[in-house]
């Protein structure tokens, strides 16, 4: 599924329904990432290795680029809304 807009993503949003978080979400990271973001390639091959380390490194980059200042902040409310 190429995803162009939010209807799009909100298509693979519920079509992880049923799935648990982390599936999801490691599902949307290998969907981007088949479309050609070696951001997300190299994201979806951590997870794949389970090196969290890493993962936390490239999501904190990520963060930091789009601006967002307070991480910690923002990945624990990431977390309460898939109730990790």
């Amino acid at each position: 599924m190429q995803i162009n807009n939010q209807r799009d993503m909100l298509k693979l949003i519920t079509s992880f329904k049923n799935q648990n978080p982390a599936d999801v979400v490691s599902g949307i990271v290998n969907e981007v990432a088949q479309q050609g973001n070696p951001v997300m390639q190299n994201l979806a091959e951590l997870i794949k290795k389970g090196d969290t380390a890493q993962i936390e490194t490239v999501v904190r980059n990520i963060a930091k680029e789009k601006g967002i200042t307070d991480f910690d902040n923002e990945f624990k409310a990431f977390k309460q809304m898939f109730r990790l």
